[in-house]
């Protein structure tokens, strides 16, 4: 016969179990184009992205980075960087 120790093991393994399987998997970052954004800001600035985690930097006023379409809208929100409305020939995670 086991003891009561046995049963809070038991109890606290089946409940570790039952929060694993009902919770839910992590978000995937939605399949956007990348956006290309430019500083007209005077400082440099880092962003980290929301949805991936990326580090994005921009060094000097007018240096233009691309950033992954499902961080696009986070980094729109910062006020001294502006969407560019085309990529032209700017290759990923390049900064100009």
């Amino acid at each position: 016969m086991g003891c009561c120790g046995d049963r809070r093991a038991a109890q606290r393994q089946g409940s570790a179990g039952a929060s694993k399987a009902g919770s839910p998997a992590p978000r995937a970052p939605p399949a956007v184009s990348p956006k290309l954004f430019e500083l007209t800001g005077p400082r440099a600035v880092q962003v980290i992205g929301l949805y991936t985690g990326a580090v994005y930097t921009f060094a000097q006023t007018g240096a233009r980075q691309l950033v992954h379409g499902a961080d696009a809208a986070a980094v729109a929100r910062v006020p001294v960087l502006r969407p560019v409305s085309s990529t032209g020939a700017i290759s990923w995670r390049t900064t100009v």
